[in-house]
């Protein structure tokens, strides 16, 4: 009976630790508010990114320029243009990419936590990020141009499409358990595998094994990286670049992956260890 209970004790432990290293990894990187904003700060610096945030103000700047007499609109839309590639290509871009983050930020978060005024729903029920920083930062820049008529540019609320509503739900319920339980998680894992050691006759088999299920654990989690990052890239709305996407999609699990290799790093050492003190026990 004890064995079997060190057994069970240390199966769940195993199985515990993949989760509670991606569980280490929302808390520790996605939820805080600055950890995300510095996390995704260098994209602002990618050349695919630059692009897409180029297209996307263009063409919501430009359209919202309709309003304008036909020959003050005709005047303004070269401007408008020059003006987006200077904010996304110059020094103030990475400050306006930050600020349009934090506001995302807050505005994903406080959806996931169930202020349902905190994103905004576009047609199809798609759920749409605000970048308003962004399409702010264009107007300064064709404002500073010092035209009598740049700051006829309407003012647009520009936004971003992100999924949908029911994906949404699904998030929600993942960050509630987070929430919960993902504290705890690195911890509960710990004390099961204490607890299991404690238990087991013959530790350094234990060990072992409980080494292999949480390496194996680990290696379906990078498969399941890989595996959602190419549903990430299929299910893009078509205004955001494949590039642009997974660009985002790698920056923001990066942190994972490297903190997944020294979580399985340290597994293959209890591996090791567990065999050796298997081997010794049985010479003794």
């Amino acid at each position: 009976m004890r064995s079997l209970l060190a057994f069970v004790l240390l199966l769940l432990g195993g199985l515990m630790v993949p989760a509670a290293t991606a569980g280490w990894w929302l808390r520790d990187t996605v939820v805080p508010q600055s950890a995300y904003v510095d996390t995704v700060a260098p994209l602002a610096g990618d050349a695919d990114v630059q692009d897409a945030v180029a297209a996307k103000l263009m063409r919501e700047t430009t359209d919202s320029l309709g309003t304008l007499p036909p020959g003050i609109a005709d005047q303004v839309e070269p401007l408008v243009r020059r003006a987006t590639r200077v904010v996304v290509e110059g020094p103030a871009f990475e400050e306006a990419w930050r600020e349009s983050n934090r506001a995302a930020h807050r505005q994903i978060i406080g959806a996931l936590a169930g202020e349902s005024d905190s994103l905004g729903v576009g047609a199809g029920d798609t759920v749409e990020l605000r970048l308003g920083p962004l399409a702010a930062a264009v107007r300064e820049e064709v404002d500073q141009a010092g035209l009598p008529f740049s700051g006829a540019i309407p003012r647009t609320d520009t936004t971003y499409p992100i999924g949908s509503t029911e994906e949404l739900g699904r998030a929600q319920t993942a960050y509630r358990l987070l929430e919960d339980y993902g504290r705890a998680l690195p911890l509960v894992a710990a004390a099961l595998i204490v607890l299991g050691l404690l238990l087991a006759r013959r530790r350094g088999p234990a060990l072992a094994l409980t080494a292999v299920v949480a390496l194996v654990g680990l290696g379906l989690l990078w498969l399941g990286l890989g595996a959602g990052r190419s549903a990430y890239l299929d299910e893009l709305p078509p205004a955001v670049p494949e590039a642009a996407g997974a660009a985002y999609y790698d920056i923001l699990t990066e942190d994972l992956r490297q903190l997944m290799l020294v979580v399985a790093a340290g597994s293959g050492v209890a591996f090791v260890v567990g065999l050796l003190g298997g081997a010794f026990g049985r010479r003794g």
